[in-house]
């Protein structure tokens, strides 16, 4: 199973493939921690995720904050990106679904496998889940609203291409 920092989670609902993801994955899980980040907000990506949550298909697994705070002291990571990599670092799960820079270096420090909204655009083209046209428009979408560098942008773009 998967577990999601909160910042990838959205930018996949925002670009309308979070069902389709879930589809292909069965099911993934937040922290409560992220969870309660979600919570504060009533945009449309937040709604679709709070819909998955009530359908079963995101599961909402607790972490207490002893459990990571030592890793946002070591790593100088924020608090949801913490509590995923702690659950993640438990075995439990065997990647986190992350865009956030710090924590993809502290993944490849301790080496977590990692994977970005632009990658599970990708395996959604590669699964014949979406065309190669819609896969263009979502990975030019993610570069709008993520702080993708052009060489990551033109990596994932050259893999639908």
């Amino acid at each position: 199973m998967l577990i999601s920092n909160s910042s990838t989670i959205i930018l996949i609902a925002k670009i309308t493939l979070l069902p389709k993801f879930l589809d292909a994955v069965k099911n993934i899980a937040i922290t409560n921690v992220i969870y309660k980040e979600i919570l504060k907000k009533d945009s449309f990506e937040n709604l679709s995720i709070k819909k998955e949550i009530e359908k079963g298909r995101i599961n909402v697994a607790s972490v207490e904050e002893k459990v990571y705070a030592g890793i946002i002291e070591q790593f100088k990571i924020d608090e949801g990106e913490a509590s995923a990599f702690a659950l993640c670092i438990n075995g439990k799960y065997k990647a986190i679904l992350t865009d956030d820079k710090e924590l993809i270096k502290v993944c490849k420090i301790e080496g977590i496998p990692f994977i970005s909204a632009m990658a599970v655009v990708v395996k959604l083209f590669k699964k014949k889940a979406i065309r190669k046209e819609e896969a263009l428009e979502k990975i030019e979408a993610l570069q709008g609203y993520g702080r993708y560098s052009i060489s990551v942008y033109s990596y994932f773009k050259d893999m639908i291409n």
